[in-house]
C-alpha cells in the first residue's frame, strides 16, 4: 500500500532523512534548504511550466532550473501540424541555487533570467502566474523567426499531485515534487510579427526540489484534456528514486486526485516511429502513443552529460475514476519522455 501524507511535516529530519516518505494531496512538506547541511553545487531545483493550445496543435516547453552547479534556462515550441520543433536554452554556471526559485510551491515569488538569445521570467502571486518568454533568433518549424509569449495562468485546482520518496543507495538524496494541472491559461503569443490568443489553453506546473544521486534515469508521461467539461490530467512515471512508499502515478479529474499504483510504460525498439504503451496493473489505465516528434536534447560535457528524449503524439486509450466511471480519450495530445542525466 502506497502511503498517502494527510497534515504539514517537516521535510527533512536532523539525519537528514525525509521524515515520512509517500504520496500528498496537498504540498504538506516543507522544504528549507537551509537544513539540507549540503553544498549549494549538489541542491536541484526546477519549475517547468508546459502550454496547451489544442486548436492550434502546440506545446510550449518552459524550464527555469538551478542545478546548484549550473542552471538550465529553456524555451521549446512543439508543432503538430509540421511535427517539428524548435529550442533555445542557455546555460549559466555556479549559480548555487541564487536565481529566484521557490522554496514552496505555495511561495509567491519572481524568477528572471535574460541573455541576447533568451529570457524567461516567471511571477507567481497567489494564485496567478505570469510567464513571459522571448527567444528573439528562434527559427520556428514553419520557417519564421522570433517567438514571444506573454501568458497568465490561472490556478484553480483543488488538489495536486506530491510527492517526497529518496534513493536506496543514499537515504539521505530525495525528491520532492509536485505536479500540478491541467490550470487554465490566456495571453497571447507572437511569431516573428504575428501575434495570436493563448486564451483556452491549458498548463501544467512540474515543480521540483531536491538532492541526487550523481546519475539518474526516468520516464515520466502526462496528458491533457476536457471530457464534459471538466478537465483532466494523467501524471505517470518511475524510475527517479526509490518508489515502494508511493508512486506519482494519478489522474487529476475536475481538480481532484484520483490514485493509481504501479504503471508499465513499454518502449518500442523503433521509439520514434512504433507505439508507446502504458498500463497500470488494476486495469484502470490503458494508453497508446504513435510518435509523431522527438524533441531531443543531447549533451555531453564529461562531467555533464544530459540525454533527454521527450517524444510527443497523439494518445488513445481509457482511464477509470476511482467512483468506477471509465473515461474514453481519443487523440489527445501527450507527450513519454525517457531522460539520463549525470552531474
Amino acid at each position: 500500500m502506497e502511503k498517502e501524507i494527510v497534515e504539514k511535516t517537516d521535510l527533512l529530519d536532523e539525519e537528514r532523512h525525509i521524515t515520512i516518505e509517500g504520496w500528498a494531496r496537498y504540498p504538506y512538506w516543507r522544504y528549507e534548504r537551509k537544513k539540507l547541511n549540503a553544498s549549494a553545487l549538489r541542491i536541484k531545483e526546477w519549475d517547468y511550466y508546459q502550454i496547451l493550445n489544442k486548436n492550434e496543435k502546440y506545446f510550449i516547453n518552459l524550464t527555469f532550473s538551478d542545478l546548484g552547479l549550473f542552471s538550465m534556462i529553456s524555451i521549446s515550441y512543439v508543432d503538430y501540424r509540421r511535427a517539428d520543433y524548435a529550442m533555445t536554452s542557455a546555460l549559466k554556471f555556479f549559480t548555487k541555487n541564487r536565481m529566484g526559485l521557490a522554496e514552496s510551491p505555495e511561495d509567491d515569488y519572481a524568477a528572471t533570467y535574460a541573455d541576447e538569445n533568451i529570457t524567461l521570467s516567471i511571477i507567481k502571486k497567489g494564485a496567478k502566474r505570469q510567464i513571459i518568454a522571448n527567444c528573439p533568433r528562434m527559427r520556428l518549424p514553419d520557417g519564421r523567426t522570433g517567438l514571444l509569449v506573454d501568458a497568465v495562468i490561472y490556478d484553480e485546482m483543488k488538489e495536486s499531485m506530491n510527492i517526497a520518496t529518496s534513493w536506496k543507495e543514499d537515504r539521505r538524496r530525495f525528491y520532492y515534487n509536485e505536479k500540478r494541472g491541467p490550470m487554465r491559461a490566456e495571453g497571447s503569443i507572437m511569431m516573428d510579427m504575428e501575434r495570436s490568443s493563448l486564451d483556452g489553453c491549458l498548463a501544467l506546473l512540474d515543480w521540483g526540489r531536491g538532492l541526487w544521486l550523481r546519475s539518474s534515469t526516468w520516464l515520466w508521461s502526462a496528458v491533457m484534456g476536457e471530457h464534459d467539461g471538466k478537465l483532466f490530467m494523467l501524471n505517470l512515471g518511475y524510475g527517479f528514486t526509490d518508489r515502494s512508499p508511493a508512486s506519482e502515478n494519478c489522474i487529476i479529474y475536475d481538480g481532484r486526485v484520483h490514485k493509481i499504483e504501479e504503471v508499465e510504460i513499454t518502449i518500442p525498439e523503433d521509439y520514434e516511429k512504433e507505439k508507446w504503451r502504458v498500463k497500470d496493473r488494476k486495469g484502470r489505465l490503458y494508453l497508446e502513443m504513435l510518435p509523431l516528434i522527438n524533441r531531443k536534447d543531447h549533451q555531453d560535457y564529461k562531467l555533464i552529460i544530459s540525454k533527454q528524449d521527450q517524444v510527443f503524439g497523439y494518445i488513445n486509450g481509457y482511464f477509470i475514476l476511482d467512483e468506477g466511471e471509465r473515461i474514453d480519450i481519443k487523440e489527445e495530445m501527450g507527450f513519454i519522455e525517457k531522460v539520463y542525466n549525470k552531474w
